[in-house]
């Protein structure tokens, strides 16, 4: 087999991946959260102010006899309205809930897709600890009794019980990053007769949980340099600026309005500056950097609190103005996004986001194009929920084991102008778009599609996937009309795919749109496996559809 790609080039991304992730466990230190051994349990309590609590979720630890009630965080999707001002280059006028896609009013049981969910976090290194979440009430689209539960990724191999109408009760004995969907089973039963399929149940509501190994090296809020900021305090650029350290206490911090000379209310950080958010922590606000390169000199957003970006204005700009943009971040949670989360090369480890309601609220974006010494993961280890694209990678962009919970657009992850691009563990656990025609862009988990300006994609590396939402548009969009004068698609490796997904409407897609584009080279997939059913040359017809240029054997491998 080796004739039909280049194998030498496969091992040699491979050995760069295994390398990259021994420097991000060992070698690259945020200032803050290093991994230390304990037999503890870390909570924190309520954030105090408007932050709103669940009405639907109660998460209880157990744990040598302690028993630890956990703060419930709560987000949904808000009503807002496109506004346009035509007279200035049809930019949108600044909203208090920005969506570049209309998002009208409607009551909670006519939407077919998430419209809430709950959230917690907790620490510890190890287990057991017992959890049991108890369902407040019956809510639209869950029906009680419980009969089942779902708790993803399902490679994690989490057992649960049904204690009465209401409580599930599992035991952990890892840090993990979970969703939570009562009455799983049901959801599956209630989509067999529907057209177009929805989200039902838990699916509708779920509750997310973020554990994680507990913080070593915090910041001291007695060195030098530190500004320590309470709740209710507010302290302005000259400050924020002369500090090396901005330690933000537990509770709500309104930062939505800093700096009223920049329109955008950015927190603007430097070289060597620490942001720590303390567990408990709640800050309405965004954060930026103007440092593009080195990573070595970005500042970095540390701790388990959360900063939102509920309050920020709507600008006309999607995808540039970010609720991050080139600060490295760790450990922390993002919810309520006003618009795409983050596009940089900045390192993101252990981040968890929520909230991502509307059309142009974009998880992470990867694009490295430009050369740095860095060698880890750029990002790692994050959960992420988004209601546009989830995961963008680009250049020679490195991501590992990213969970997915996506809603009704765009796709799980996009991969564009790669060149040694590498995706080593993803999970679909939730992607409610069930596209009506092959026409309309009915929606893909993975986007390679290449248009005029987009390519080529080379030196690529997907594996140690697994889906498991319980439908899907389609697996895998990878088509082109680039006009350039390289192959545009060449040594791509699909490796250890897992589907376990009931429904899919759509064949995938691969070939060449056009007769002027300039060709494929070679795309292999190996061990694809699709509902229990692993896809060959023998088989291929039943999956994927392909387009000119592109043949079985030839460009295309089946292992």
């Amino acid at each position: 087999m080796s004739k039909y790609y280049n194998r030498r080039k496969f091992i040699k991304l491979s050995t760069s991946a295994a390398a990259g992730s021994v420097a991000i466990l060992s070698g690259l230190n945020f200032g803050c959260n290093i991994i230390k051994p304990s037999s503890e349990v870390f909570v924190w309590g309520a954030p105090g102010g408007n932050v709103p609590v669940s009405p639907d979720y109660e998460v209880t630890l157990r744990r040598g006899g302690k028993i630890w009630k956990l703060f419930t965080y709560y987000s949904f999707n808000k009503p807002v309205d496109k506004i346009v001002d035509h007279d200035k280059e049809g930019n949108y006028i600044k909203l208090r809930f920005l969506a570049l896609n209309s998002n009208p009013y409607r009551r909670p049981e006519e939407f077919t897709d998430t419209f809430a969910h709950s959230w917690a976090y907790f620490d510890f290194a190890g287990g057991p600890v017992d959890v049991e979440v108890k369902i407040l009430k019956a809510f639209n689209g869950l029906t009680l009794p419980l009969k089942s539960c779902g708790i993803f990724p399902s490679a994690f191999g989490i057992d649960y019980q049904i204690i009465g109408d209401n409580v599930i009760r599992f035991t952990l004995n890892k840090p993990v990053k979970i969703a939570i969907v009562p009455n799983y089973l049901q959801a599956l039963d209630k989509l067999e007769n529907t057209e177009p399929k929805q989200a039902f149940e838990g699916y509708r509501n779920p509750l997310f949980l973020f554990v994680r190994t507990p913080e070593d090296n915090v910041p001291s809020k007695n060195a030098p340099g530190t500004l320590v900021i309470n709740p209710g305090q507010s302290y302005g650029v000259d400050e924020f600026s002369k500090a090396e350290t901005i330690y933000f206490e537990p509770g709500v911090h309104d930062y939505s309005q800093y700096n009223p000379e920049d329109r955008n209310h950015y927190i603007e950080l430097k070289t060597g500056q620490t942001v720590y958010l303390a567990g408990g922590a709640y800050v309405y606000g965004i954060f930026c950097s103007g440092i593009k390169s080195p990573i070595s000199d970005m500042p970095v957003i540390c701790g388990r609190g959360t900063f939102s970006g509920d309050r920020q204005p709507w600008t006309g700009l999607p995808g540039y103005f970010t609720l991050e943009r080139n600060v490295r971040m760790d450990g922390i949670h993002i919810t309520d996004p006003h618009n795409h989360i983050s596009h940089s090369i900045a390192p993101v480890k252990d981040v968890a986001v929520v909230g991502a309601w509307h059309g142009n609220t974009d998880g992470i974006g990867r694009d490295v194009m430009i050369p740095d010494h860095f060698d880890g993961w750029h990002a790692d280890e994050c959960f992420v929920m988004a209601a546009d694209t989830n995961l963008s990678v680009g250049g020679s962009g490195r991501v590992r084991n990213h969970t997915i919970w996506q809603l009704n657009n765009a796709e799980p992850l996009w991969l564009k102008r790669t060149s040694g691009s590498i995706v080593d563990g993803m999970n679909v656990i939730a992607y409610n778009k069930w596209g009506t025609s092959i026409s309309q862009n009915p929606g893909q988990v993975v986007n390679l599609n290449i248009d005029e300006r987009r390519g080529p994609n080379k030196d690529i590396i997907v594996r140690n996937v697994l889906v498991e939402a319980p439908f899907i548009s389609r697996f895998l969009l990878m088509a082109s009309v680039y006009k350039g004068e390289k192959l545009a698609f060449d040594n791509v490796l699909f490796e250890n795919i897992t589907l376990k997904t009931p429904y899919i409407h759509f064949k995938s897609l691969i070939g060449l749109q056009n007769e002027t584009s300039p060709g494929f080279g070679k795309v292999v997939f190996r061990n694809l496996v699709i509902n229990g059913i692993k896809v060959t040359a023998w088989n291929y017809n039943d999956y994927f559809e392909l387009l000119k240029g592109v043949s079985v054997g030839k460009e295309i491998l089946f292992e």
